[in-house]
C-alpha cells in the first residue's frame, strides 16, 4: 500500500467516478483502474460497487476511506512540520455560504491574498449541512457557514457574528411603513431560499408557530436572483441584512418593521477538532480573528 494508491483512492471515493478522479490527479483512467486494483488485492475485498456506469463504496470501502484520511492528513502534517518552510504555502481549499461569499468574506479573502501571495485559493460555494463532510473527507480545509443546527461532534465551531434577519420587499407592497406582525404577511407570496437554509427553517417556524398562511412559495438557491424577483414585486423575502444593506439604503427595497425580537443567524467558522491545522490555514483564522474584532470595535463606536 503506497500513499499515491490512498490519494488515487479517496479521490475516486470523493468524486465516486473514475474518469473524474482521473481528470483531477491528471492520471490515465487505466492508471486509476490498476492501482484501485491493487488496493483490493492487497485486502482481498472490494472496495467499490459497479452498477452500471455507476460506482458506490462499499461496506470495506468506507472502512479504508476513514483509513486513508487519517493516513494522508499525517504525510501532510509530517511533511509540514519537517519542512523548513513555515510560511503559509500551497493550495487553501476553502468552503462557505453564498451569502457570505458575496457579502462578508471579499475583503477578508482579498487581504489574505496580499498578505501570502503564495497561498492558492480555492473557494467553494455550497449548503451548509455539507461542510462538515467536506472538512471529514478533505474536500476542504475550512468552512465559512451560518449556523444551521447541524449536528457535527468531530467539528470544531468558531463564533464570528450575529447577522440580523430582515423581512423585506418592493416598497409598493409595504406602503403604510408602520410597525407589522406576522400576521400582516397572511396571504403574501414568498421568494426564499432553498429549504435547507437554516434562516430560511427559521422564517417558516415563525409563520407556523403565528398561523400565518402564505400565497405562492418561490425556491431560489441565489440571492441575487431572489433581490431581482423582490424588486419586481413578487413577494417578501426573509435574509440576512448584509444581503440587502445596498438595496435597503437606495429605497429600492424596504425593510418591514417587525413587532418583536429581532431574529438573527450566526456565522461562524467549522474546521475538524483532530486536523493538523497547517500555516496558511492558521493565518486565515488569525485574519479572520483580526478583522472581525476591527469590524466589531468600528461598531461599537458608531453606536455609542
Amino acid at each position: 500500500m503506497e500513499l499515491k494508491q490512498l490519494k488515487t483512492f479517496q479521490a475516486v471515493a470523493h468524486e465516486l467516478s473514475f474518469s473524474k478522479a482521473a481528470d483531477k490527479l491528471n492520471f490515465a483512467q487505466s492508471s486509476i483502474s490498476d492501482q484501485i486494483k491493487g488496493l483490493e488485492g492487497e485486502f482481498n475485498c472490494k472496495l467499490f460497487e459497479r452498477l452500471g456506469r455507476r460506482i458506490s463504496l462499499t461496506k470495506e470501502g468506507l472502512v479504508l476511506l476513514d483509513y486513508a484520511n487519517r493516513i494522508l492528513d499525517l504525510a501532510s502534517e509530517a511533511k509540514q512540520n519537517l519542512d523548513h518552510a513555515t510560511s503559509p504555502s500551497g493550495t487553501l481549499t476553502i468552503a462557505t455560504a453564498e451569502t457570505l461569499c458575496v457579502y462578508l468574506l471579499p475583503k477578508l479573502f482579498t487581504e489574505y491574498s496580499k498578505r501570502y501571495p503564495d497561498v492558492d485559493l480555492k473557494i467553494l460555494v455550497g449548503k451548509c449541512e455539507e461542510f462538515p463532510d467536506w472538512i471529514k473527507s478533505n474536500k476542504v480545509d475550512i468552512a465559512y457557514t451560518f449556523d444551521n443546527n447541524t449536528s457535527a461532534p468531530d467539528m470544531k465551531i468558531i463564533h464570528l457574528v450575529n447577522e440580523p434577519l430582515a423581512i423585506v420587499s418592493n416598497p409598493d407592497l409595504y406602503p403604510d411603513k408602520s410597525p407589522v406582525t406576522l400576521q400582516d404577511l397572511e396571504g403574501l407570496n414568498m421568494v426564499l431560499t432553498q429549504s435547507e437554509c437554516s434562516y430560511r427553517s427559521m422564517f417558516e417556524e415563525m409563520l407556523s408557530h403565528a398561523n400565518v398562511g402564505h400565497g405562492m412559495v418561490l425556491d431560489l438557491e441565489s440571492i441575487e436572483a431572489i433581490k431581482q424577483y423582490l424588486l419586481g414585486g413578487f413577494g417578501v423575502s426573509f435574509l440576512p441584512l448584509m444581503a440587502v444593506r445596498n438595496e435597503l439604503k437606495q429605497g429600492s427595497l424596504i425593510e418591514w418593521k417587525y413587532r418583536g425580537f429581532t431574529p438573527f443567524t450566526k456565522a461562524e467558522i467549522m474546521i475538524h477538532k483532530n486536523k493538523w491545522i497547517s500555516p496558511s490555514v492558521k493565518a486565515l483564522m488569525q485574519l479572520t480573528d483580526e478583522m472581525f474584532m476591527e469590524s466589531q470595535a468600528q461598531s461599537d463606536i458608531i453606536e455609542a
